[in-house]
């Protein structure tokens, strides 16, 4: 049975190997490293709820524990010198944030007797991090963000009542990313609609694949990646010129007037799940006999973009009225 959010415990932290020998002695610090894609919302919510689910279960920052933070800058190419610099801190374990960071996690630390907690993963499977949901790997386990795909379609077509199309622009060079495609394929196809595919692994291409949406898709859909959020004000710009509605991966977005709907995984949830599962290899447990966790059906939040509204000539539909979820 594949575990959904909400299900790990929490309980209290015992002495984690922090006890002291003498009174007058004092236990150094345990470290953990954290190894994050780069600086967004999403991301840096993650790492926040992380430290804090920590923190709850007794770990008090700067006396029980170091956190020692690297950052890539969504840079593909510096992942493995930032995790190399933080192995040789010689850390109880190390959070990674993002796929491509737990990838290449996978390979750097191979061998290294680490264990790996990776979050804001959307496929760890097709990512090739673990083989199951039932099961962690050897060296790494974690938390996913994946979303439910049923409930974006299901989202949708209250947003846009009757959509036929709807379109998907994704990086086929994200594992991620072509999971989320796959799974829209499936629930678009129960429920009627159409998903339109505008693959785009170049950034700078961006505009172009959003203008071949025009007359194929009533509405885009943009997932969460290293490629695409970064890029939302172009693709905005680009979809505000054929009048194409955004549904975003990232409720930021929405809050920030750039599209019409944020539909976004709860990241806060998503980096207490992880910490959660930090406590328990903490206290000894092997990430292979923790199963990778996902957010549930209703782990999710909404905000409509009342600007993108009027914008779109569009009004909130009865299905939404009481959704509370319109920012100005």
């Amino acid at each position: 049975m594949s575990v959904t959010r909400r299900g790990l415990a929490a309980g209290a932290f015992a002495c984690l190997g922090l006890s002291v020998a003498a009174p007058a002695v004092m236990a150094e610090p345990i470290h953990i490293g954290i190894a994050q894609w780069g600086r967004h919302p999403q991301l840096d919510a993650v790492n926040t709820s992380f430290r804090a689910e920590l923190a709850k279960q007794g770990l008090v920052e700067g006396k029980d524990v170091v956190f020692d933070w690297e950052v890539a800058n969504f840079d593909a190419s510096i992942l493995p010198q930032i995790l190399n610099k933080l192995k040789s801190s010689s850390p109880r374990l190390i959070m990674t944030i993002s796929t491509p960071v737990a990838q290449s996690a996978k390979q750097s630390l191979k061998g290294a007797g680490i264990p790996i907690v990776f979050a804001a993963i959307t496929d760890p499977i097709k990512a090739k991090l673990v083989t199951d949901w039932e099961h962690g790997a050897d060296d790494m386990t974690g938390s996913s963000d994946q979303q439910n795909a049923d409930s974006i379609i299901d989202f949708t077509r209250k947003l846009i009542p009757g959509i036929k199309k709807l379109g998907v622009l994704y990086n086929p060079g994200e594992d991620n990313n072509l999971s989320v495609v796959e799974r829209l394929k499936a629930a678009g196809k129960s429920a009627g609609v159409e998903i339109v595919e505008a693959g785009c692994d170049n950034a700078a291409d961006i505009p172009i694949r959003v203008a071949t949406l025009k007359g194929r898709a009533e509405a885009v859909f943009v997932p969460s990646g290293g490629m695409m959020q970064p890029a939302i004000p172009a693709i905005s710009a680009s979809a505000g010129q054929i009048s194409l509605p955004i549904i975003n991966s990232s409720a930021v977005a929405a809050r920030d007037g750039l599209v019409l709907a944020g539909y976004e995984v709860n990241y806060e949830e998503v980096g207490r799940e992880a910490g959660a599962i930090a406590a328990k290899i903490l206290k000894g447990a092997k990430t292979a006999d923790i199963p990778p966790v996902r957010v549930g059906k209703d782990d999710f939040k909404v905000l409509v973009s009342e600007k993108q509204l009027k914008k779109l000539n569009l009004t909130l539909p009865a299905g939404l009225a009481d959704c509370k979820c319109v920012v100005e």
